[in-house]
């Protein structure tokens, strides 16, 4: 290689690498110009919207649009989103325009429950998720003292009858009444289920729509004062007790 090439080659080289700091420094000292936030969930997002997300971000510290891009710290930025009850997960990333990034996944509530001490919602992986101004979600009403521990099995037990269409159109409500025992509150006939504990909850579950196929839809349930699924085996009903005048 001649001398004269040699001195070009070195000299593209310092130009190329004077272009690229230009560029890197130019880039670090922009301002943040926008938010863009995306929610990825199966289901509606009901609690989250852009405003609530910059107000996560932007507490206790300078507004998110006040800062420079080589000011934002995208690791902080996620512990703290995540931290919300709303959040499954989040990515956030940042690019040479000068935008923030916010790939959301949302929890979606699965039930409300209104316990002795306040109501809340389930969500579909077992956690507490508070009730919204932003809005509300149409969803099973569970009613009594439920624990904590008690979430996630809950949650598995609403998502299965909402994934049944004749309990979905059939079991309005839940209601806790012993430790771990629960009552299923229909919409259709002067009865109630006595569920049990939510032990073999499926096997329960199954019981009960073989009774509805092979009994109730041809018989009706106005005689019938209580269904019992206590027992995994078997459904027994419990005729309603008529006094005379």
């Amino acid at each position: 290689m001649k001398r004269k090439e040699v001195i070009f080659l070195i000299f593209g080289v310092i130009v190329l690498a004077i272009l690229v700091s230009f560029s890197v420094i130019h880039n670090a000292v922009r301002p943040v110009e926008n938010v863009a936030v995306k929610f990825s969930s199966e289901n509606a997002n009901y609690f989250l919207n852009d405003s609530i997300i910059k107000n996560i971000v932007s507490k206790e510290d300078k507004d998110i649009m006040s800062l420079t891009l080589s000011e934002v710290d995208v690791e902080k930025i996620e512990n703290k989103v995540a931290k919300s009850p709303y959040v499954d997960s989040v990515e956030v990333s940042k690019d040479v325009k000068g935008t923030i990034h916010f790939e959301i996944k949302t929890n979606v509530p699965i039930a409300r429950v209104n316990s002795p001490r306040g109501e809340f919602y389930i969500s579909t992986t077992g956690q507490k998720m508070p009730l919204s101004k932003l809005n509300s979600a149409v969803v099973l009403l569970i009613s009594g003292d439920v624990q904590e521990y008690e979430f996630e099995d809950l949650s598995k037990f609403v998502e299965a009858i909402q994934n049944d269409d004749l309990f979905k159109n059939h079991i309005i409500g839940i209601e806790k009444v012993g430790k771990r025992s629960y009552n299923l509150i229909v919409n259709r006939g002067n009865f109630y289920i006595e569920f049990g504990t939510l032990n073999n909850f499926e096997k329960k579950l199954k019981n009960l729509k073989l009774f509805y196929e092979q009994y109730i839809n041809y018989v009706g349930t106005e005689e019938y004062e209580k269904l019992s699924l206590k027992f995994i085996n078997q459904v027994v009903a419990t005729k309603r007790t008529i006094q005379d005048e």
